[in-house]
């Protein structure tokens, strides 16, 4: 994928993608006996997945969420080495640069969005500590009011405990992971979408509602982690 813009898969990177979700998806479900509780359908894409995040295997687990390709936004750093950015671009990967407002990764999100492709962002923006979804990035809800495209909010239990912060080892605890109804931008907007200006009030109401969801849906997560626990 080049840096600035956004490239569709090629039929061998379809593939591949599928391949590596089969795998993801035996391995999360064997090792951290996670479960995916739905509590709508899942929108037909393009959709932007935002998932809490506080565990470098979150991104692991998305693959148990769902079979559509996505695309991910993640850190420039990991793709120093040449041989890890080659497989995290086959997976859909692009970097983003964190120190400050990456004009590229945005066109690029932006560009996959609109050609079909659905979206993983992580709203926190890194890794978290403690049980509560505090500030969010306002990157998902720019992104989706940009393209009018629905936001899956998705609260992830357990995975702290499987490789906390700073770790280097995973272990095996259970995950629970509960996906919410999709939040709808209510912007309806003539004219160009990809050139369309979107209104501060619109991002500031839909990332509160993003916040409050990722909220529940966590908090559900983690009691269905402990009955799991309970059970073992």
């Amino acid at each position: 994928m080049d840096r600035t813009r956004y490239i569709a898969p090629s039929a061998f990177e379809r593939r591949f993608y599928q391949g590596a979700q089969r795998t993801v998806e035996g391995w999360n479900r064997h090792f951290w006996l996670a479960t995916v509780h739905y509590e709508t359908p899942m929108p037909k894409p393009p959709y932007i997945l935002a998932p809490t995040h506080r565990s470098n295997i979150d991104t692991l687990l998305v693959g148990s969420i769902t079979r559509d390709p996505m695309t991910y936004m993640a850190k420039s750093g990991i793709f120093s080495n040449p041989i890890f950015a080659k497989l995290l671009r086959l997976l859909g990967g692009f970097p983003v640069d964190r120190d400050g407002t990456d004009r590229d990764a945005v066109e690029i999100a932006q560009a996959a969005l609109l050609s079909g492709s659905s979206l993983v962002v992580f709203p926190e923006g890194t890794r978290r500590r403690g049980a509560m979804v505090e500030d969010l990035e306002e990157g998902a809800s720019y992104l989706a009011l940009k393209a009018m495209v629905p936001i899956v909010p998705v609260g992830i239990a357990g995975s702290e405990q499987a490789m906390p912060v700073g770790a280097r080892l995973i272990y095996p605890a259970p995950i629970a992971i509960e996906v919410g109804a999709s939040l709808m931008p209510l912007s309806v907007r003539s004219g160009n979408v990809s050139t369309a200006r979107v209104r501060r009030s619109e991002i500031t109401r839909l990332t509160e509602q993003l916040r409050s969801e990722l909220n529940r849906l966590r908090t559900q997560a983690e009691h269905e982690r402990v009955r799991l626990r309970s059970t073992l």
